[in-house]
């Protein structure tokens, strides 16, 4: 039986929760500047930036890991000198099209590598979250990068069908 295959990844906190991301969908990270609001936009969406010749949407994924589940919860208060923007980026579909955000964050904290052996079943809520992971640090909740832009797809779908 082979063993399970290594992830690389790039760890990172979201208000309070230590998080991960595949490191093949992380492009770069950024200091968080120029972001401007997009009114009646959803929660999730903080607004958008431009950001190496794009605009962008600047995604506030923290607002869904409320307690109460409650997505309508507010926003957290930036601190722009030191919270950071993980440039992210999917793989390129038939199109040849890559979706491209940008996740707001508190800090990040470094990359490191898992493995299957040392994950288990995510919690419940939000549908992004892909597993639990661990490492020498600790837990952390392993994002899919592509459910979580599906995520926010249907999130402002509904605030535009409304």
């Amino acid at each position: 039986m082979p063993s399970p295959a290594p992830l690389d990844v790039v760890f990172f906190e979201l208000r309070g929760l230590r998080c991960a991301l595949p490191l093949a969908v992380v492009r770069k990270v950024l200091p968080m500047r120029g972001v401007t609001p997009v009114p009646l936009s959803p929660p999730v969406v903080r607004g958008i930036a431009p950001v190496h010749g794009f605009i962008l949407p600047i995604l506030d994924l923290g607002v869904c890991f409320s307690p109460a589940g409650d997505e309508t919860a507010e926003a957290a208060t930036y601190r722009s000198h030191t919270d950071k923007l993980l440039l992210v980026e999917t793989a390129r579909d038939v199109a040849g099209e890559a979706t491209r955000a940008a996740l707001a964050v508190d800090r990040v904290m470094g990359i490191g590598t898992v493995d299957e052996q040392h994950s288990r079943l995510p919690p419940s809520r939000p549908p992004f979250l892909s597993a639990t992971v661990l490492d020498a640090s600790g837990p952390a909740l392993l994002l899919d990068i592509g459910r979580t832009l599906d995520y926010v797809k249907d999130a402002i779908g509904t605030v535009i069908g409304s």
